[in-house]
C-alpha cells in the first residue's frame, strides 16, 4: 500500500478545527455586518417615516448593540428604539383612545411606521448576510 496522500487522523482532525474555526470566525463577521447595516437602515428609514409634530420624537431613533445571557450563553442583539420619546411609540404605531374638547372619546389614527421599518431592516440582514457569505465561500 502507497503512503502517497495519507495523512495521520490527528493532522486530519487538526486540520478540519481550524477549518472549522475559520468558517465560524467568518459567519461570525458576517452577522455583525449585517445586523449593523440592517440597524442603520432602520434608524434611517425611522428618521424619514416617523409621524412628526415637533421633530422631537422623530430625531430621537438611535440603536445599540446588546449582550443578553441566556443561560450560559451569550447572545448579541441589535436594538432599535427612541431614545426620548418611547411612550409614544405604541400609541402612534397603534390606534388608542382619545378624548375630545367634550369629554368623549374617540380613536386615534394609527400610524404603522416601526412594523414597516422593521419589515424592511429584516429583508435588508437576510440580502446582505447572503452577500458577505457568499464572500467568504468562495
Amino acid at each position: 500500500m502507497s503512503k502517497v496522500g495519507q495523512i495521520s487522523i490527528d493532522k486530519f482532525l487538526d486540520t478540519m478545527n481550524l477549518t472549522l474555526e475559520d468558517y465560524a470566525s467568518g459567519v461570525d463577521e458576517c452577522l455583525k455586518t449585517a445586523s449593523n447595516e440592517a440597524g442603520e437602515s432602520a434608524e434611517k428609514e425611522l428618521h424619514q417615516t416617523s409621524p412628526s409634530l415637533t421633530g422631537r420624537y422623530r430625531k430621537s431613533w438611535t440603536f445599540q448593540e446588546k449582550e443578553v445571557r441566556r443561560g450560559r450563553t451569550y447572545r448579541t442583539e441589535l436594538v432599535v428604539y427612541n431614545a426620548e420619546r418611547y411612550r409614544l411609540t405604541h400609541l402612534l404605531e397603534k390606534s388608542h383612545r382619545i378624548a375630545n374638547k367634550y369629554g368623549t372619546y374617540g380613536m386615534s389614527k394609527a400610524q404603522p411606521h416601526i412594523s414597516i421599518a422593521q419589515k424592511n431592516a429584516e429583508t435588508k440582514f437576510v440580502k446582505v448576510f447572503e452577500q458577505e457569505l457568499g464572500r467568504i465561500r468562495t
